[in-house]
């Protein structure tokens, strides 16, 4: 039986920050991001980041994989499945959350064998993501869920999995 990863989206395995810079009010970083950032069509247009694909192919091996991404838009199910599928990742499921700390408590109640997120580290310049940042490191350190911290190199992330 393989172990269960479960994996961050944004900023993990896309690089969604050309969407969030360009809806950024009132200019990056802002102090919000216009909701047009989340549409279907916004969205779509993210690109995988280098070598994620390849990294979630090869961990695929001795991992199911699994997708858990703090998505708190209409629609983000259906529009985070089709964006996976058009970029040819392959899963065994897709779980969303509304917040970052939310993703603490769905690993709780499943088996995880690694969590792999980018837990905002970037995202620490814009106002609205400070605490989400150190909450869910913090929350993830009391609950024994072992985690990666997604630093951009997927090369690096497949061999300390080896």
């Amino acid at each position: 039986m393989k172990k269960q990863l479960y994996c961050d989206i944004d900023s993990t395995i896309n690089n969604h920050w050309v969407r969030i810079q360009k809806w950024a009010v009132p200019k990056f970083p802002g102090h919000s991001i216009h909701p047009n950032a989340f549409t279907r069509a916004e969205i779509m247009k993210d690109k995988p980041l280098p070598g994620a694909r390849a990294a979630l192919e090869k961990l695929s091996e001795k991992y199911d994989i699994h997708f858990l991404s703090a998505r708190n838009f209409d629609d983000a199910q259906s529009i985070t499945e089709d964006w996976l599928n058009m970029h040819g990742f392959k899963y065994k499921s897709v779980n969303i959350t509304k917040n970052s700390k939310e993703k603490v408590s769905f690993l709780c109640s499943r088996k995880c064998d690694i969590f792999i997120d980018d837990l905002s580290a970037g995202q620490e310049k814009g106002p609205s993501y400070i605490n989400l940042y150190h909450d869910t490191i913090s929350l993830l350190k009391k609950e024994k869920i072992p985690f990666i911290i997604f630093k951009g190199n997927w090369f690096q992330v497949v061999q300390e999995l080896d």
